[in-house]
C-alpha cells in the first residue's frame, strides 16, 4: 500500500461543500473483497480469450502544468483508478466473450438432442445481446463521468499514460459484474425490501435518538464502507451531516457517477442478471430490466427545498477506514459511526473497534447491522481476526463502549437475485453502543487509580 493511502478525499454530492483536497486508495485496498457477502459466483468467461487486444478508456487524464511536480507515491493510485476505469470500459467485451462460449457450447448439441430443445436459441441470443448493450452503455456513462471524479482527485493531473495502464484483473472483472446488481440493493425499487431489513434500522434510531431535525446538520454520521451511497444519501435527506467512506474505486466510481450524473429518476435500465444462467426458474428472468434510480438525488432535494426543509451536508470519503480516521484530528468529532455490513472487512476487528470508539464524541453512538463473514479469514497472506458476536461486545464494552440493550437478529440478503433458485440468507445482528459522557478510563487515570492508557 502507498503512503498516499492514509489521506482521503471529499466528492460532494449537491451539498454545495468544497471538496477536501488529498488522494484516495491505493495499491491492495482498492482490491478489497466487498462482493464477499454478495454469493454471486463470478461469470463463465474465459480471461484469456477476453482480454486481448483491450479497448482503450474513454479519456486522457490531463498531463501535469510545466514545472508541476506529481508525488511519486501517487502514480500506484493513478494507475489504480485507471485500471478500475478500463475494467468497466472493458465490460462489453468481456460480456461477449461470455455469451459467445455459451452460444458455442449449444452448437455442440447433437442433433436429436437440439431437436429436444424447447427454445428459441438466436431469439436467446439476440435478446442476451440487446442486455449487454445496454449494459455496456451504462457503464460508458460512468467512465465518461469518472474524468471528473480523477480532476477532484488529483487536479494536477498525472504522468501516467494510458497504455501504460495494465488490463483489468479478473477480480476487476467479477467486481464490474457485480455492480450491476450492488446498484439493484441500492437505487432501484426492487431493491427496496433488502434496504429496508438493514438501513431502516439505523436510519429509526438515528431519527429517534436526534428527534429535532433543525438540530441534525450538527450531527455529524460517518459510514464506512458505504458501497454506492444509498445511506448516506438518505441520512442527508433527514438533515444529517452524513460522510460517506469507500476504499474501493469500484464503489466510488460508480457512486460518484449515481449522485451526481443523473438527473431523473428511472433514468437508465440496465440488466444485471443476463450473465447469470444458472438456477433460472424460467429464461425471462436471465433478462430481467430494472430501472435506476428509484431515488433521484437532485430530484429530492428539489422536493425537500420545496417543503421548505433543508439536505444536510453529503460528502463521499476515499481511502482506507484504518488509515484515514485514525488520524488524532478525527479523534472526538464524530456525533455516530453507522457501519452496515462493514466490520467484518477488518484484518484486525479490535483496531476497527478501537477507531470507531475514538472517533465518537462522548455521549456518541455506533449503530451496526452486519454479519461477520470476516473476509480475510481464508488468506493465507493476510491477517485476520475472527472473534464471535458475542467476542466483539465484550471488547467493545471493554474499550469503553456502554451496550444499549442486547443485540437483535434480522434476517436479510445481500444483493439477492429475488427470481434466482439459490437464496443466501444472513443473520445480521442490529446493535448500538454509546460513548459515555465521561470516559471511566480517563477519570481513573486523571485520579490515580489502577493506570490506564488514556485512548
Amino acid at each position: 500500500m502507498s503512503a498516499a493511502a492514509s489521506a482521503a478525499e471529499n466528492a460532494n454530492c449537491n451539498s454545495g461543500a468544497a471538496p477536501q483536497r488529498s488522494s484516495p486508495v491505493a495499491g491492495k485496498s482498492s482490491e478489497a473483497p466487498g462482493d464477499k457477502h454478495q454469493g454471486v459466483p463470478p461469470p463463465p468467461y474465459s480471461m484469456d480469450s477476453a482480454l486481448g487486444g483491450h479497448p482503450m478508456p474513454l479519456y486522457q487524464p490531463h498531463a501535469p502544468a510545466p514545472g508541476a511536480v506529481i508525488d511519486p507515491d501517487m502514480i500506484e493510485d493513478h494507475i489504480s483508478f485507471l485500471r478500475t476505469v478500463r475494467a468497466f470500459h472493458h465490460y462489453k467485451r468481456q460480456a461477449m466473450a461470455a455469451r459467445e462460449m455459451r452460444r458455442t457450447n449449444f452448437r455442440k448439441l447433437q442433433d436429436q438432442h437440439r431437436d429436444l430443445l424447447c427454445i428459441d436459441l438466436d431469439k436467446i441470443l439476440d435478446k442476451y445481446l440487446e442486455c449487454i448493450e445496454v449494459n455496456s452503455t451504462f457503464f460508458d456513462a460512468i467512465c465518461e463521468a469518472s474524468e471528473e471524479l480523477f480532476d477532484s482527485y488529483w487536479p494536477e493531473g498525472t504522468t501516467v499514460r494510458m497504455e501504460e495502464v495494465p488490463p483489468p484483473t479478473p477480480l476487476d472483472m467479477d467486481k464490474v459484474f457485480s455492480t450491476l446488481r450492488q446498484f439493484v440493493r441500492d437505487w432501484s425499487a426492487e431493491g427496496v425490501a433488502e434496504r429496508d431489513c438493514v438501513y431502516k434500522p439505523i436510519l429509526d434510531t438515528l431519527e429517534r435518538c436526534f428527534p429535532s431535525r433543525s438540530e441534525r446538520e450538527n450531527v455529524r454520521v460517518l459510514i464506512p464502507g458505504a458501497g454506492l451511497c444509498r445511506l448516506s444519501v438518505e441520512l442527508a435527506l433527514r438533515g444529517f451531516f452524513a460522510q460517506a467512506n469507500e476504499f474501493s474505486y469500484h464503489m466510488l466510481i460508480a457512486g460518484h457517477y449515481i449522485q451526481n450524473h443523473v438527473f431523473e429518476s428511472c433514468q437508465h435500465r440496465i440488466y444485471p442478471y443476463s450473465d447469470s444462467t444458472c438456477n433460472l426458474v424460467n429464461r425471462a428472468d436471465q433478462f430481467a430490466e430494472v430501472q435506476i434510480p428509484d431515488l433521484c438525488a437532485s430530484e429530492a432535494i428539489d422536493a425537500l427545498r420545496d417543503e421548505g426543509l433543508s439536505f444536510g451536508q453529503l460528502s463521499m470519503v476515499a481511502g482506507d477506514f484504518t488509515e484515514v480516521y485514525a488520524k488524532p484530528h478525527q479523534q472526538k468529532t464524530w456525533s455516530v459511526v453507522a457501519t452496515c455490513f462493514f466490520i467484518d472487512t477488518a484484518h484486525n476487528i479490535i483496531e476497527y473497534l478501537e477507531i470507531i470508539y475514538n472517533l465518537l464524541v462522548p455521549g456518541g453512538y455506533w449503530v451496526n447491522v452486519g454479519p461477520l463473514l470476516y473476509h480475510f479469514a481464508d488468506s493465507a497472506d493476510d491477517m485476520s481476526i475472527e472473534l464471535s458476536l458475542g467476542e466483539v461486545l465484550t471488547v467493545a464494552q471493554r474499550i469503553g463502549f456502554v451496550l444499549n440493550g442486547p443485540p437483535t437478529f434480522i434476517d436479510t440478503t445481500y444483493t439477492n437475485n429475488q427470481r434466482s433458485m439459490k437464496q443466501l440468507v444472513y443473520r445480521c445482528a442490529f446493535f448500538v453502543l454509546q460513548r459515555p459522557l465521561t470516559d471511566t478510563r480517563e477519570k481513573n487515570h486523571k485520579q490515580g487509580g489502577t493506570e490506564v492508557k488514556t485512548i
